[in-house]
């Protein structure tokens, strides 16, 4: 059906998105909204997109913005409860960028950390307990912390449990509180197939291909629906009762990561898509932020050069031939390159992990992988001195022979190398951002006074969460909600 703007109004984002840029986490009301006086920055920010009236070429009960793992997870409860669902995906399948990831799941909360890992399982008071000197003054963080926490180890037990899915066996590794895919790093698809199964069993559909602007509102300002753009082009107008925004978070918007994390601003940025066009549509509609910063931690271009340290020996090499970092504790590699004064690092493994089980993620990094028959090889591939890479290898052997690292405090995989060497030539790089919309306990997207808006939600990095774990918390959280409040 077709609607005048007087009854339906597309909110524009692009005033919402210079107010972000501009560090200024301003609400908007919709430009036929009685609170949108003639002279506001709400009326100047809050305005319809060109002079296409709204008209709903479909109406839905739940609208999800983003098949990423939050959006898919969100979906699945209000579906079985009968709700008419539907996901609307840029992209031409599912799976958002954690599909993509080396998928290290790190929970302590779930009953199969206590079945399995009874040594690294924590209830919610232990989590607040560990948390609290991380949110002194900050008891709402704390909690919200707490809160997917916990529902992150609900996801991993209703992956399990409940769906049958067999997470990799404990390995030797420093992170035994992470569940991985059973395939190995980078084989999160396989977890993602199953996911897809339940939604679409549930009665959820996809819209692929289709890319979000903003949200639609009602002549009361109360969110009614979401406005997209079709493949070719054309505007496609859904109504729905409820909008949950998970379209991602902002790493790809350098505006905002100039505003809100310059630490990490000229970093590059292995992430494309994510300019926080959800975080906008929620702040146009009245929506405030929350957290924004720089993430906990930077990646490499290619994750085998960190990621197969989780399992096997390996060492990081600075241009000058020093080790710089524990390569067990993986995530450090980026961030401690800098640290140290240099852009750039080379990871250096054998045959060990090369021909290990962990095959995707050393694909992921194509004709990066090089080898080398010989530390001669080694070093001329790498263009550093012969004498450089000798030192750095006579200095790992002494590791290994004593079984000891006084630098850096490694303890797993101390194993000399042996030819033939692989490597990788790494650089840092940004892929998460941290912070997001304002929302409360039951994932909506609140005002600037606190209080909940009417029909609208959001997960995700949307919401803030940084880690997959979380994320596919916060969206079973948000279905449960959409299947009470819908109800």
């Amino acid at each position: 059906m077709s609607m005048n703007r007087r009854q339906f109004c597309a909110l524009g984002t692009a005033g919402a998105l210079a107010a972000i840029a501009g560090g200024t986490a301003m609400g908007c009301a919709s430009a036929s909204s009685p609170s949108a006086g003639e002279g506001s920055s709400a009326a100047a920010t809050a305005r319809a997109i060109g002079d296409a009236d709204v008209s709903f070429g479909k109406e839905v009960d739940v609208l999800i913005v983003g098949a990423g793992i939050s959006g898919m997870l969100s979906a699945v409860d209000p579906a079985k409860a009968g709700l008419n669902v539907l996901i609307v995906e840029q992209n031409a399948t599912y799976g958002g960028d954690a599909i993509y990831s080396a998928a290290c799941q790190m929970c302590t909360t779930a009953k199969l950390t206590q079945e399995e890992r009874p040594d690294k399982y924590m209830s919610a008071e232990q989590i607040r307990e560990k948390f609290a000197p991380y949110y002194e003054n900050d008891e709402a963080g704390l909690e919200r912390t707490v809160l997917l926490q916990t529902w992150g180890g609900k996801f991993i037990d209703t992956m399990h449990y409940e769906w049958g899915y067999e997470f990799q066996e404990l390995r030797e590794s420093p992170y035994h509180q992470a569940f991985f895919p059973k395939n190995g790093l980078c084989t999160m698809k396989d977890e993602f197939e199953l996911m897809n199964e339940k939604v679409t069993e549930a009665g959820a559909s996809y819209l692929f291909e289709t890319t979000f602007k903003t949200l639609i509102v009602g002549e009361d300002g109360t969110v009614a629906g979401g406005r997209f753009v079709a493949k070719d082009g054309a505007i496609v107008d859904i109504g729905a009762k409820a909008v949950v925004l998970a379209g991602g978070g902002y790493v790809s918007n350098q505006e905002w990561m100039i505003e809100y994390a310059p630490e990490w601003a000229f970093i590059g940025n292995i992430v494309a898509g994510r300019k926080g066009d959800a975080i906008a549509a929620g702040v146009a509609a009245g929506g405030t932020l929350s957290g924004m910063g720089p993430s906990g931690n930077l990646n490499p271009r290619y994750e085998a050069g960190h990621m197969l340290g989780t399992f096997y020996p390996l060492i990081g090499l600075l241009p000058n031939g020093k080790r710089f970092y524990c390569e067990t504790a993986v995530h450090d590699a980026a961030t401690k390159c800098l640290a140290a004064g240099y852009n750039e690092w080379y990871s250096i493994w054998d045959g060990t992990a090369q021909n290990g089980i962990d095959q995707e993620v050393i694909a992921h990094a194509g004709d990066a992988v090089q080898a080398a028959a010989s530390l001669e090889e080694l070093a001329e591939k790498t263009g550093l001195a012969l004498s450089t890479v000798q030192a750095a290898f006579d200095d790992w052997n002494a590791i290994c022979d004593n079984q000891a690292d006084p630098e850096f405090g490694k303890t797993l995989f101390l194993q000399k190398l042996e030819p033939p060497y692989y490597f990788i030539r790494n650089v840092p790089v940004r892929y998460k951002s941290c912070g997001g919309l304002a929302v409360s306990d039951r994932m909506e997207v609140l005002d600037a006074n606190g209080d909940p808006i009417p029909h609208l939600y959001a997960a995700g990095c949307t919401a803030g969460t940084e880690d997959i774990v979380p994320a596919a918390g916060s969206g079973l959280l948000c279905g449960s909600v959409l299947a009470e409040d819908l109800a």
